[in-house]
């Protein structure tokens, strides 16, 4: 589908990539059901795919780079590379990454570190969604962070988190199943807390994760994604699912840091096994079966749906179904 809209292979298998990352791990939210808004925004204009990505200014362990309305993953992983590529040079790299598209699972890039030894970070702004604590209108997105920790025998710790109480795609998923939500995870357009997907959907808000809390890193991710960039931030950025023909001007923020500069990274990983040994002996409350660390129970769905395949709702399948008959391709189920 991707290829059919104008990508080309390589950058059409980089997109895929990442949003059946976001499905294998039980990430939903970030996985095909935004395959047809992508193809929508890059049919309408307001996603450019053949635009060059280019290194505006740079140093020993920085650099800043326009993605020039590319693809947010496009754009993601040429960032994260060179991140990676300053860690090695200087121990530390960090790249801000400007006029660029919703890239998807914020843990596919911190975790491309960990195949270098790194401990990785990414984060990225996004359309307005979100009011201040106490605020009724959208001034900030749900903007997420993510941070990949490698460990030794244990699996690495991978924090994914939005700054907002839920994604956006959880809400859509419960419009497409007929599911009520809590009423911790979204207002209505008068700023009430709502169990209703649609009155959520529509003209609604996201609540910050943590009241205040969320609220304040959700505003330290926009400045330290586009502010600190040169791009667009708060109301300044377009949301996904509007205006498809004019660009979002996401911006995003990568960073890599080798251990070894600290510490050998057999001792580092040592100890960080002994940490999330600490955290599972951790005695569990009355109604908790287990003690869990960040991106463990991802990891155990991640083996579970490459064994059992990946869930589509029905809903999401006749709409993924649609769309490749109007791009006339073959639809794998």
């Amino acid at each position: 589908c991707l290829v059919k809209v104008g990508l080309s292979q390589e950058d059409a298998r980089t997109t895929a990539d990442n949003l059946i990352f976001a499905n294998l791990r039980g990430v939903d939210s970030h996985g095909v059901i935004r395959l047809k808004i992508y193809a929508d925004r890059l049919r309408a204009g307001g996603i450019d795919c053949r635009a060059r990505l280019g290194v505006v200014s740079q140093g020993a362990a920085d650099a800043l780079v326009d993605a020039n309305n590319n693809m947010g993953q496009v754009a993601g992983v040429f960032g994260m590379k060179v991140a990676l590529e300053r860690a090695v040079e200087s121990g530390f790299g960090i790249v801000a990454v400007r006029n660029s598209n919703h890239f998807g699972a914020a843990a596919y890039y911190a975790m491309m570190a960990l195949e270098k030894g790194m401990i990785g970070f990414a984060a990225t702004n996004s359309g307005p969604s979100m009011a201040p604590s106490g605020g009724r209108q959208a001034r900030l997105g749900n903007n997420p962070l993510a941070i990949a920790v490698p460990a030794g025998k244990q699996l690495p710790i991978v924090l994914d988190m939005a700054t907002g109480a839920v994604a956006w795609g959880k809400i859509f998923m419960a419009q497409q199943e007929k599911k009520k939500i809590p009423l911790s995870w979204a207002l209505d357009e008068t700023g009430a807390p709502t169990d209703d997907p649609d009155k959520a959907a529509h003209k609604g808000l996201i609540q910050p994760t943590g009241g205040h809390k969320g609220y304040g890193l959700s505003l330290i991710v926009d400045i330290l994604t586009g502010v600190l960039s040169g791009s667009a931030f708060s109301t300044h950025l377009k949301s996904l699912y509007k205006d498809l023909q004019r660009p979002s001007g996401c911006a995003h923020l990568f960073a890599a840091l080798r251990i070894d500069r600290f510490m050998p990274t057999s001792e580092f990983v040592s100890r960080v096994d002994e940490i999330i040994d600490l955290m599972w002996k951790c005695p569990p409350a009355p109604s908790v079966e287990r003690i869990y660390v960040p991106g463990e129970i991802e990891q155990e769905i991640h083996h579970e749906r490459l064994a059992q395949g990946i869930p589509i709702n029905p809903i999401l399948k006749e709409e993924l179904a649609a769309l490749a008959k109007e791009l006339e391709v073959h639809a794998p189920f």
